[in-house]
């Protein structure tokens, strides 16, 4: 029919085709949001252009296949098989393709702002002129790869762990391009005279007073909402979703700091070990989230969006669960010991928790309002 009617596109938006043979099919301009792919053999296939915003395509091998242009902007490649793939100006924001093969890819143009490309093999792969500030390449395998005209920020988490820098992307040929948190000063505007102020208003070095390193390019604002509009602390949204290094620095630092969260977007964002003992958390998203060994400790996660999120020993002892939404969520050795729970709770099977689940988890159920 693809054949007959080249023009068709086909709709599979949360098509259910987990572990699928589909070698060689021609998906190409096709709308395949939140479609789960999972699993599949989908070597060899035609993707380009298509709509996979939010796909799972996780465990799956799509080696050889074509993805130039397609959106995979909060979709899941982790573990997945993409040796000779290409993503040529494929969107990929937030894209999670931890673990995953790319062997010999190429992601020419690609935007991978703030992908998460940890653990990640990345040999041989083409990554020139592809957008990587925020993305976390962190432990990931990068012999032979091409960064060439590269973009990174202070944000990008190299494959040491240490924050991206001028140096690493003058020796990479890569471009740099520091973000600030805060409004520059007038004697921070000029390109000749700029210097890097306090943590997180980095700007440009004086030539007359630094070497001179990558192609640098003009500091990018960091964009905030009004504070007016949002009910979480922006300073600590920032600080957590950049580096949470420093953000269990600053926690254990001043363990007396009460952390406000409440509605954060933090959906598909790596943190890992992240210590959120006690914060209130109340209806923030961590949809897709990687929470693995997270301190969820006292927590306030009612109405909490947990779906498909990375709960690997993640500790919710004492939390307050209820209402908070968990299907999905792979909870391997999470521990529960006196959180809170109510019938309004989603379970990671879909269900809603019942006095026996929390009896079994030595949790706490009730539907009472307070706490």
């Amino acid at each position: 029919m693809r054949t007959q009617e080249p023009a068709l596109r086909a709709d599979l938006s949360g098509a259910k085709l987990k572990g699928r043979r589909l070698r060689t099919v021609n998906f190409k301009g096709a709308n395949l949001v939140g479609a789960d792919l999972s699993q599949c053999d989908m070597g060899r296939s035609d993707f380009r252009d298509a709509d996979l915003h939010g796909a799972d395509i996780s465990g799956s091998v799509v080696f050889g296949s074509r993805f130039n242009g397609a959106n995979l902007a909060g979709a899941s490649l982790a573990s997945t098989s993409c040796t000779d793939a290409d993503f040529t100006g494929a969107k990929m924001a937030s894209t999670v393709l931890r673990k995953s093969e790319l062997g010999k890819a190429s992601m020419r143009e690609a935007d991978l702002r703030g992908a998460d490309l940890r653990e990640t093999n990345l040999e041989y792969a083409d990554l020139s002129h592809a957008d990587l500030r925020a993305a976390n390449l962190w432990l990931s395998s990068t012999g032979g790869a091409n960064f060439s005209g590269a973009v990174i920020s202070n944000e990008t988490v190299l494959p040491n762990g240490k924050e991206g820098s001028a140096r690493w992307a003058e020796a990479h040929g890569a471009r740099f391009m520091p973000v600030v948190a805060q409004p520059a000063t007038a004697s921070s505007r000029g390109p000749a005279t700029a210097r890097a102020g306090r943590r997180g208003e980095a700007a440009l070095p004086s030539p007359d007073s630094q070497p001179k390193l990558a192609a640098t390019l003009n500091p990018l604002r960091a964009w905030r909402p009004a504070p007016s509009t949002i009910a979480y602390d922006a300073d600590q949204f920032e600080l957590l979703k950049s580096n949470v290094t420093k953000w269990n620095k600053i926690r254990k630092q001043e363990p007396e700091m009460a952390v406000n969260l409440k509605e954060a977007p933090l959906a598909n964002r790596v943190l890992a070990y992240a210590d959120l003992h006690a914060a209130d958390l109340e209806k923030a998203s961590f949809k897709r989230a990687d929470l693995d060994q997270a301190d969820l400790r006292n927590a306030n996660l009612r109405g909490a969006d947990l779906r498909s999120a990375n709960l690997q020993r993640a500790d919710f002892r004492q939390a307050d669960l209820r209402g908070a939404n968990l299907w999905l969520a792979n909870t391997s050795w999470a521990r529960y010991e006196g959180a809170i729970i109510s019938s309004e709770t989603v379970l990671d099977s879909g269900k809603k928790a019942t006095p026996a689940w929390a009896r079994k988890h030595a949790a706490r159920f009730s539907n009472e309002p307070g706490r």
